[in-house]
């Protein structure tokens, strides 16, 4: 694992301002995913291995983000921008490890959300009946966030094949 840098501070920060807001509100602010997708480019070339990384962060987790939103219902257009801000930070690679390991984190979380609010029920009659109109709200800032957390502090999965 690599030491902590400046960007680590800012993907810190925006994912606990998202993490509140959306916890608040049931929305991800713009005021604060913009602003830390300008600083993620702009702070690549001093702290990635390549100064497009911030660039390239950026457009990997809004390709993976869009799908996730439009082709999978997963995510909310709030969560796409979170996930572009961090993009922006972490770069392409960590980006997509941290989408795919924060959708294999929703499962248990969700079901946990489920039986703590005695909706477990919800669940079975959404797959196993088609019925959609009864649906739980989940904050999904608290699943990405664990997502780009776990990402962050450990190599697996390895995407590029490259040695950590």
């Amino acid at each position: 694992m690599a030491p902590f840098t400046p960007p680590d501070v800012v993907l810190a920060v925006l994912l606990a301002g998202a993490m509140w807001t959306d916890w608040k509100t049931g929305k991800i602010k713009n005021v604060l995913t913009f602003p830390v997708m300008v600083t993620g480019v702009l702070m690549a070339p001093l702290f990635a291995p390549h100064f497009y990384d911030g660039a390239l962060g950026l457009l990997a987790a809004f390709a993976a983000g869009v799908v996730l939103w439009k082709f999978g219902g997963a995510y909310h257009p709030g969560d796409v921008k979170l996930v572009m801000a961090a993009g922006a930070l972490v770069g392409p690679e960590m980006i997509l490890r941290a989408i795919l390991l924060g959708l294999l984190i929703n499962f248990p979380v969700g079901l946990a959300m489920l039986i703590a609010k005695g909706r477990l029920k919800n669940f079975f009659r959404f797959w196993l009946k088609g019925e959609r109109e009864v649906t739980t709200k989940m904050i999904f800032a608290l699943v990405i966030s664990a997502g780009v957390l776990a990402a962050r502090l450990q190599p697996w999965p390895n995407l590029w094949g490259a040695n950590p």
